[in-house]
């Protein structure tokens, strides 16, 4: 079964229609698919659960943190199964004994931290022997912030490639070092600030104009047309983004696996 096929099944494409960012956002939990077949997983700052429930159908186990009580309660709520849990906890002092994860994800997450450093030993200390992180994070040679300040106003820094590489290397072994970006079949990206980036050429602006009025459409219809005319729904999903070695210095978002020393 593909990635999509599993999406389908488990209801999440339907939700996916809502936002811009959920294809983006769930791709990557897509791509962690191959590395946590049977292993013991913590996905850390779950948010309210999208990625569990998915995590959960190839993981033996799945365990959710995330320091919002809100988003850890609705995690809960989403996630009810014998194979996941959920808590509530901080990621740079977590409830857990040394080496008790295979695998662990940790999506969007650093940029949002004082305390990287020890978040990511945190990290280290709770993977097992050869255990492997996944992790993303926004790359400040596209999101390019003023003088070091990120303009996103919830992101204390982020990283250009080489200085995620070495911070990482602190911690872990880098096993792959990946830019995911949205496929160039998709012409009109759907977030604001990719947009303010496409060429100002008439066909492009004309593009972006239809993009902009089929948006305002009442979502049922919207979504009707959309699946009438291009066969697919309105916004991006997971299988509409890629990751790619070679596109590490452009893409909106780095991926890195490492390995535990």
């Amino acid at each position: 079964m593909s990635s999509e096929e599993r999406f389908k099944s488990a209801n999440i494409i339907d939700a996916g229609k809502l936002s811009p960012y959920w294809g983006e956002h769930v791709a990557r939990y897509s791509f962690a698919l191959s590395y946590v077949k049977d292993k013991v997983v913590l996905d850390i700052a779950c948010g309210t659960g999208y990625g569990l429930a998915f995590l959960t159908r190839d993981a033996k186990s799945v365990t959710g943190v995330d320091v919002d009580i809100g988003a850890a309660r609705e995690a809960r709520l989403e996630c009810d199964t014998n194979k996941t849990q959920v808590l509530l906890g901080d990621g740079t002092n977590l409830p857990f004994t040394d080496e008790s994860f295979d695998v662990v994800t940790s999506f969007e997450t650093l940029e949002h931290l004082h305390a990287r450093n020890n978040f990511l030993a945190e990290l280290k200390r709770v993977l097992k022997p050869h255990g492997t992180l996944i992790l993303s994070t926004p790359n400040s040679n596209y999101t390019k912030p003023i003088n070091g300040k990120p303009s996103n106003p919830f992101h204390v820094f982020e990283y250009a490639p080489s200085e995620l590489k070495a911070e990482l290397e602190n911690h872990f072994m880098v096993e792959k070092f990946l830019g995911q970006n949205l496929s160039e079949a998709i012409k009109i990206p759907p977030f604001q600030d990719a947009q303010h980036r496409l060429p100002k050429d008439a066909a492009t602006r004309t593009k972006l104009f239809c993009w902009k009025v089929f948006n305002k459409i009442p979502f049922v219809m919207r979504e009707w047309l959309s699946e009438l005319i291009w066969k697919a729904p309105f916004y991006p999903m997971a299988s509409d983004y890629d990751f790619d070695e070679n596109t590490v210095e452009r893409a909106p978002v780095l991926v890195v696996i490492c390995s535990k020393n």
